[in-house]
């Protein structure tokens, strides 16, 4: 064997290995706000294995709001939007997604089957909506399409679905909002504009001029996301804006 291979064979598993370290690395939640995780007078903070409860300690909205991940996001990273609005008075559940992604069908069963036991446990709650980022948010648009019945709204953040016939929610009875970002990579404005068709035509159509794909958690840079031109803070303020806006006037 050259010594040329003998490097190649070294070298290869060592690159392989450090990417590896690197997705794991870049998926993990970072730089989180001080105390964003932490109980206080306003929002009391629950995780389980399957669940993270933000539960506004004042006077709580009828209205709650079900939030799935991105792919193999640690959940954590979307904590700073759903103590915004726990904060704001809505009850907001981070269901985590099995297996970080949710690859098979049974996988999303199991999700929708978390999702209606949190749902069922919160009495005081009259009316869902359900909203999730990156494959989160694919995975909202297909619960919608399975279980309208069981929201009142759907909130779509940094994704191009629906985009298939099969799952379009063109029909929906219900108020549905996408909240995207210009130089998203992943979910790209021209992919936004050519799936458009697949939401009903009253559906809300939120730019976010500047943003990209990984700011809308608080996590590391993803492969093939475009660059951003503004703050992770400023992104993030946006998208509660919006969200928020949608909750208020869902709610009595």
């Amino acid at each position: 064997m050259s010594h040329f291979h003998r490097i190649v064979r070294i070298v290869w598993p060592l690159a392989g290995l450090t990417f590896m370290a690197w997705l794991w690395w870049s998926f993990q939640a970072h730089n989180l706000p001080e105390g964003v995780m932490d109980s206080d007078t306003a929002v009391t903070i629950t995780q389980t294995r399957q669940t993270i409860t933000f539960q506004p300690t004042g006077n709580q909205s009828t209205t709650g709001l079900i939030f799935y991940p991105g792919a193999m996001v640690e959940p954590t990273a979307y904590a700073p939007l759903a103590r915004t609005m726990a904060e704001a008075g809505y009850l907001t559940v981070i269901v985590k997604l099995p297996w970080g992604t949710a690859p098979l069908d049974s996988h999303e069963v199991q999700l929708w089957q978390t999702t209606q036991a949190q749902m069922a446990a919160a009495s005081d709650v009259q009316q869902w909506v359900v909203s999730g980022h990156s494959r989160g948010a694919a995975i909202a648009a297909r619960t919608l399409f399975e279980h309208e019945d069981s929201f009142a709204g759907l909130v779509l953040i940094g994704t191009s679905h629906p985009k298939e016939a099969a799952y379009s929610l063109a029909n929906a009875q219900i108020p549905i909002a996408k909240i995207y970002a210009s130089e998203d990579g992943l979910a790209s404005q021209a992919e936004v504009e050519a799936f458009r068709g697949y939401l009903p035509e009253q559906a809300e159509m939120d730019e976010i001029e500047g943003g990209n794909h990984a700011q809308f958690g608080y996590y590391g840079t993803q492969l093939g996301d475009g660059q951003s031109t503004i703050s992770r803070e400023d992104q993030q303020a946006q998208t509660a804006v919006y969200l928020l806006t949608f909750l208020n006037n869902l709610s009595p």
